[in-house]
Parts: structure tokens; C-alpha cells; sequence
């Protein structure tokens, strides 16, 4: 088997904006341009776009997923809000000296965490292989010294396809209550079209 995850990749609807992860792009000059395609799509959807707004939130989120170093990164711009809504990771695990082989139990056990009770573990069927979901809000670290601390609520994939030894993951990560119920259909989607 092999670890070439080259070919990795996923169909998501234009409401994803692709983070510029990798590479020596400028995220000043990309925010600005992208924040002025987003305002336009706004427009045609008949919402008001603030491009000044979101080229500083662009930039900011594409730096906090950079900084991850994801083999890809997404944000979910709903029309007519000038922040980002949801961010997806695409990332992958490979075997170690620690780890010689990356299952789904070991998946299962190093993504998950109780700061809410139990998370929602399931063994789901991927076309690109067996793979584990896991659905759970976590608590994020204070902003501010005094300042309360967010909850994050997250829905990640861990997928073991046949042809390599390392697991591909896909993390999807917001904070409003909100947009629970239609992000898990979305992003369960998203893994159902992801391919190597």
C-alpha cells in the first residue's frame, strides 16, 4: 500500500470558499479578491455583502487553518453574513513508530472528547471506505482572560479507504446552535463525495 494522497479530494457546493493552505500566496491580497467575489455572489442572491468585512475575516480564518497545515481547508460563507459560518479540514493520519497501523478504534479514541458527556460515535460506510463519525461540542479556549469560554461544536469523518495505510479525515467545526441540523446533512454529504 501506499501513503500518496495526492489525488484526494471532495465536491462541496460555492458556498465553500477554498482556504489558500499551502504555498507562498499573499492572504492579504487573496482576502481582498475573494471578499469581492463573495459580495458579488451575495448580490446575485440578493443579500448585501460587506467586502471590507469579509476580506478581514477571509484572511483571518484562512491564517487560523493554515497554521493546522490541513492538506485543505474550506470556509461555509452564507449569503448576506460577513463571517464565516463553518470551516472544514481536510487532513490525513499516517501510520508512526507509535501507531504502526491507524484503525477505526484509534480514530475513535484519539477524536473524541467528554467536555459535554459521551460524544455520537458511529461506524459508517463510506464509497471511499469504512469510517468513523463523530459528532460532539467541545470547549474552546478563552479569548480573554476573564472572557467566557465558546463552545465549539464539530462533526468529523475519519475514513480508512483500501488503497493506503493512512486514514483521511475531514473535520467541520461552528460555534451557532443553529446551523447543527442542516451542517450534519451537508457535511455528511461532503464525505460521501470524497475520492482518491
Amino acid at each position: 500500500m501506499t501513503d500518496d494522497l495526492s489525488t484526494l479530494g471532495l465536491e462541496c457546493s460555492e458556498d465553500w470558499v477554498p482556504f489558500p493552505v499551502t504555498g507562498t500566496i499573499d492572504l492579504s491580497y487573496w482576502a481582498r479578491y475573494q471578499a469581492e467575489e463573495l459580495v458579488e455572489r451575495y448580490a446575485r442572491d440578493g443579500e448585501k455583502g460587506n467586502a471590507r468585512a469579509l476580506a478581514r475575516d477571509l484572511e483571518r480564518a484562512a491564517a487560523d487553518s493554515r497554521s493546522r497545515e490541513p492538506l485543505g481547508a474550506f470556509g461555509w460563507y452564507i449569503s448576506g453574513h460577513q463571517t464565516v459560518a463553518a470551516v472544514l479540514e481536510l487532513d490525513a493520519i499516517h501510520p508512526d513508530e507509535t501507531y504502526p497501523e491507524v484503525t477505526l478504534d484509534l480514530l475513535a479514541e484519539s477524536m473524541s472528547a467528554t467536555d459535554f458527556g459521551p460524544p455520537d460515535v458511529r461506524r459508517v460506510r463510506l464509497p471511499l471506505g469504512d469510517a468513523v463519525r463523530i459528532r460532539q461540542n467541545l470547549v474552546e479556549e478563552r479569548k480573554r482572560l476573564f472572557g467566557p469560554r465558546p463552545v465549539v461544536r464539530t462533526l468529523f469523518h475519519g475514513v480508512r479507504p483500501p488503497t493506503t495505510d493512512a486514514a483521511v479525515t475531514l473535520m467541520v467545526s461552528w460555534t451557532e446552535p443553529v446551523l447543527d441540523e442542516p451542517l450534519e446533512g451537508i457535511v455528511d454529504g461532503i464525505a460521501r463525495t470524497l475520492k482518491l
